[in-house]
């Protein structure tokens, strides 16, 4: 197929109006983009690339002005969208139309329901799927220069060629293994994810998994909590990466010594510059007006180191997981990754015999319970 690769560039808004008249009559449609996001909060599209089985075309945000016709392509229920390792892709659909391709088909994800492992790349499954090698030449490639390289065509060209004959080889494995529903579940959960980013009523649990947030007391997470809150729209607010604003180490420090005027702000050495110039008068009024977090908040903070009991405990249920992604091929990190399971031990502390589990944020109602329930609890009672 390289050798007959078709690619169109497209520029203009009437003919992106065609295309999608055409597309609407599509079962799926291959997509994936370029972007940069070196020094921004949110990715500049350079490219969307949209494969129709056929013709791979080449959208160009630097120049197209109207995209409704291809929102609502995005959006239709009837298409499904294949798209390879589609978190990136995601983040930047909410952010230039704000919304997500529905229904969604991430080939990656698939693969790793069917023994190919967890993060298995677009080279290596077209290599084990199709018996083809594709060349990553452009990968660092600057897809906000105009023109667009030769190179850079067929590159942004070929990431969706593919797609289509692996998603419907891919869906009937699926089938043939009875993992279609977990599947499509999955990549459902996927998109939440993504729009759960830029909800903001999220962002006040940010500091729950910030790195050393487990040392604090609730009066210091407490001011964590509203400096994280403060830190997601500011960098939003000005395009800026989070790190630009303040890194988690600054906020934890801002935490932990609660300067109450500019000459304290001022004494905290490791402080970034920058955030002492700018936002010093936002920051300590954040510091004076935090209230305390709650206890059952405070409990559920990520990190809380594991006693030695509890670390025999996360060692079966890592084990009992691992029984099963061997007896499934579905891939460990998708049935419970090693965070989910030191949170689902803290929840269950004092866990009776016979007494069902308590359920961390994100398995409590997820597909991977009727496969990894009975296995945990085995590894909690030691049965």
């Amino acid at each position: 197929m390289t050798e007959d690769l078709k690619a169109e560039l497209v520029v203009e808004n009437a003919r992106l109006s065609e295309l999608c008249e055409v597309w609407r009559t599509k079962e799926l449609l291959a997509i994936d983009t370029e972007f940069m996001r070196v020094s921004t909060f949110y990715p500049k599209a350079g490219l969307i690339q949209v494969g129709d089985d056929g013709i791979n075309y080449l959208l160009d945000p630097l120049a197209l002005t109207d995209w409704q016709p291809f929102i609502d392509i995005l959006v239709n229920p009837g298409i499904c969208k294949v798209i390879h390792s589609c978190s990136e892709d995601l983040v930047l659909f909410y952010s230039e139309f704000k919304c997500a391709p529905t229904p969604l088909f991430d080939t990656q994800r698939a693969a790793a329901f069917l023994g190919f492992g967890f993060s298995l790349s677009y080279l290596n499954l077209v290599l084990k799927l199709m018996d083809t090698v594709l060349e990553k030449s452009e990968t660092r490639s600057d897809w906000l220069q105009r023109p667009l390289s030769n190179d850079q065509i067929r590159y942004a060209a070929l990431d969706v060629a593919h797609l289509p004959a692996l998603s419907r080889m891919l869906k009937e494995r699926l089938q043939q293994q009875g993992f279609l529903a977990y599947f499509n579940t999955d990549c459902e959960q996927l998109s939440q994810v993504a729009k759960t980013a830029e909800d903001e009523s999220s962002w006040a649990e940010m500091y729950l998994g910030m790195g050393a947030s487990w040392r604090l007391d609730r009066a210091q997470l407490g001011v964590l909590k509203h400096l994280c809150i403060w830190r997601e729209r500011v960098a939003r607010e000005r395009d800026k990466p989070r790190t630009w604003i303040a890194r988690d180490a600054d906020l934890i420090e801002l935490a932990v010594k609660k300067p109450a005027d500019r000459v304290a702000l001022g004494h905290i050495k490791e402080l970034s510059r920058n955030l002492y110039h700018q936002d010093a008068s936002t920051v300590l009024t954040i510091i004076a007006t935090s209230e305390p977090v709650s206890e059952q908040d405070a409990e559920r903070v990520d990190g809380l180191p594991l006693s030695q009991d509890q670390r025999l405990v996360l060692k079966r249920c890592q084990q009992q997981i691992e029984k099963v992604a061997t007896a499934t091929g579905i891939a460990a990190e998708l049935l419970a990754r090693k965070k989910q399971l030191v949170q689902l031990i803290h929840l269950n502390v004092t866990l009776e015999k016979g007494a069902e589990l308590l359920w961390p944020k994100g398995l409590e109602s997820a597909w991977q319970r009727p496969l990894i329930e009975q296995g945990l609890k085995v590894a909690f009672h030691h049965e």
